[in-house]
């Protein structure tokens, strides 16, 4: 090659690169450009697949990708067996036939036919499912079903008796419209283009009753049954036409830049990342009248990425009722120090956090949607201690961890989430942390009526000695005068919980009393007086986790050696059976415990029990009465 050649070569290289770097540049600085999401259409999961296969199927095998789906042989949990579920004077027949489910609703007496609702979508797959039919069908509103199936206990549970309420409601009464609420977190893009809004608003305006709830009728869509990519990642179709430009995509890759065309949770703020999940992990409201007819017609106006704030207000405590027969609607749902007590409202709870108004703490410092076990998405990392060393390093030594704690290092006590995020929520029939994290103060406990971190693990003790504990271990210097439910403080709180506390107190208190914990089954069996009692609670809720804790530690007793039949007593025993059903198995349960107790002594001062395990009448009676006063009888949905 001349040299005349050769400088044109290098010329025309130089030229080229010269392009190049100006073209990426030009390319980096329309990828910081964020479109409107709020005028940007959704695309579904399919068109992330082609390029994204790694975070499609991560996604694919969570439970967000199952929220809900169309009922089919591959979908359907339940057992649509054709066995009779009668109660309260209705038979519902759950029956499969061929691909196509349906419940049929017989009269008892006579088993003559009187409606049969096809099941046409599924709501949920890990703890239960629920099931939807629709009116008219194929182009009207969605209902949800008497009946769900839980999977855990294998067998159906009525849909009244999934929530906190008594025994009294009418057999319909959480028969709702799917549409009217569901719709908005359990699928993507939702449009619910509510039929008869302006009816509804005319004869609220005439004074007639009017619960839209129940009433509202609708066409809905969405853009895609379930969460998907766009509910965390915002609509996509213009970053999937964006992104056809193999150049960009080399750009974007190569500069490892921010594509401003869809969102990434990991690259905005704590606050505004926080707010994708708080966007259904919040139970929240429109800000405005006109926000809420646009939500009913038009679905969600935010999108992942915007402030929330500008479209919604999440409920708290104080946040007027919405129905004029039930002002406590929202209150009932916080305990009285404003914590929330209701799984849904994990968003609440981290704002009233310290280490989020501090540290800008984010759900993705310890969830992932695209890593960890699909029960809770987190990591086997994220299940220890280290997001909360992270920041608070001065107790990442196991010996100054253990000396904070006062708990062997081994040991559950020694688990962060176990004293700053104990469990004292209840949700989709079980308990859960609370995602308030704070100190386990027992005079706060006393106070709001809500359960303290120590006697979760330490019920057999009372308020009063976690804090002569906390005074002793760590200089606490508060007074544990009286408690919000009457109790005395000096009583086992989990014996006060339990027989003086209303039904979310009983729920949670029930449940720690099955956990192991590390105590021996002798320590356990110290609650089972007050569980045997809870087997008659009005609660459906507060019956089951009973039988549950009870069964569980009759088991753990019969492996220590203490042979006993408690859990064989309870097997005929049906928590959702009417009350003469059920009382006709608890002469068993009771005798076998009478036969087991003689070998079995108290080893705690606080009980309100003899040495022998005997209820202390005078103290026993007045828990009850406690328990039995009407502002202990609430009733709460979620």
């Amino acid at each position: 090659m001349n040299k005349a050649a050769a400088t044109g070569v290098g010329v025309g290289i130089f030229c080229v690169l010269g392009w190049a770097g100006w073209s990426a540049q030009q390319t980096l600085a329309e990828v910081a450009v964020a479109p409107d999401f709020a005028t940007v259409e959704f695309v579904g999961s399919a068109a992330c697949e082609d390029c994204h296969q790694d975070r499609h199927a991560s996604w694919d095998r969570t439970h967000h990708s199952r929220m809900t789906q169309a009922a089919n042989t591959e979908t359907v949990q339940g057992q649509f067996d054709g066995q009779p579920l009668d109660y309260g004077g209705v038979r519902v027949v759950p029956r499969q036939r061929g691909g196509e489910f349906a419940f049929e609703y017989r009269q008892l007496a006579s088993n003559e036919l009187l409606n049969e609702a096809p099941v046409v979508r599924t709501v949920g797959s890990r703890r239960y499912q629920q099931y939807l039919t629709q009116e008219p069908a194929g182009d009207g509103t969605f209902y949800r079903l008497h009946y769900l199936w839980h999977n855990a206990d294998a067998e159906w549970v009525r849909v009244n008796n999934a929530f906190l309420h008594g025994d009294d409601l009418p057999f319909d009464q959480m028969v709702s419209v799917w549409d009217h609420n569901c719709i908005f977190c359990h699928n993507t893009g939702p449009e619910p283009n509510i039929q008869n809004y302006q009816d509804l608003i005319d004869r609220a305006k005439r004074g007639e009753p009017v619960n839209a709830a129940n009433e509202a009728t609708y066409k809905s869509q969405v853009a895609e049954l379930g969460i998907s990519c766009e509910s965390c990642h915002a609509p996509g179709a213009k970053h999937v036409e964006l992104n056809q430009s193999v150049w960009r995509r080399w750009v974007v890759k190569f500069a490892d830049a921010a594509d401003a065309s869809i969102v990434n949770p990991r690259r905005i703020s704590a606050e505004r990342s926080t707010q994708v999940c708080g966007a259904c992990h919040a139970q929240r409201s429109p800000k405005n009248d006109e926000l809420l007819k646009r939500w009913i017609t038009d679905g969600p106006t935010y999108r992942a990425g915007m402030n929330l704030n500008d479209h919604v207000a999440p409920v708290w405590q104080w946040t007027a009722s919405p129905a004029l027969d039930n002002p406590d609607l929202y209150r009932d749902r916080f305990w009285a120090d404003g914590s929330p007590r209701l799984s849904a409202y994990e968003y609440q709870g981290l704002l009233q956090s310290r280490c989020y108004q501090q540290a800008e703490l984010s759900c993705i410092d310890c969830h992932s949607m695209h890593g960890g076990d699909p029960d809770g998405m987190i990591s086997v990392r994220n299940r220890g201690n280290t997001p909360c060393l992270e920041c608070h390093q001065d107790l990442q030594q196991a010996q100054a961890l253990q000396t904070h704690t006062r708990h062997q290092a081994d040991g559950p006590g020694n688990n962060c989430y176990d004293c700053h995020m104990p469990y004292a929520t209840y949700g989709v029939m079980t308990t859960h942390r609370t995602h308030r994290i704070e100190r386990p103060d027992p005079a706060v406990s006393a106070q709001a009526g809500k359960p303290n971190a120590c006697t979760n693990c330490h019920q057999d003790r009372s308020l009063q000695w976690v804090a002569e504990q906390l005074r002793e271990g760590w200089g606490w210097q508060g007074q544990v005068a009286e408690r919000l439910d009457g109790a005395d403080p000096a009583v086992a709180d989990g014996y006060a919980q339990l027989l003086a506390g209303d039904v979310v107190q009983r729920a949670i208190a029930a449940v720690e009393a099955g956990k192991e914990r590390g105590f021996s089954a002798q320590q356990r069996a110290q609650m089972i007086p007050a569980l045997l009692a809870l087997l008659s609670d009005r609660y459906p809720a507060s019956r089951r986790f009973s039988r549950l804790s009870l069964i569980a530690i009759s088991h753990a007793l019969s492996a220590e050696g203490i042979e006993n039949s408690l859990a064989t007593a309870l097997e005929k025993y049906d928590w959702q059976a009417e009350s003469s059903a059920r009382e006709a198995h608890l002469g068993a349960a009771e005798n076998a415990w009478e036969a087991v107790r003689n070998q079995l002594r108290a080893q705690s001062p606080d009980l309100p029990l003899s040495a022998d395990l005997q209820p202390d009448t005078e103290q026993w009676q007045a828990l009850l009465e406690l328990g039995a006063r009407q502002d202990r009888q609430i009733s709460i949905g979620e």
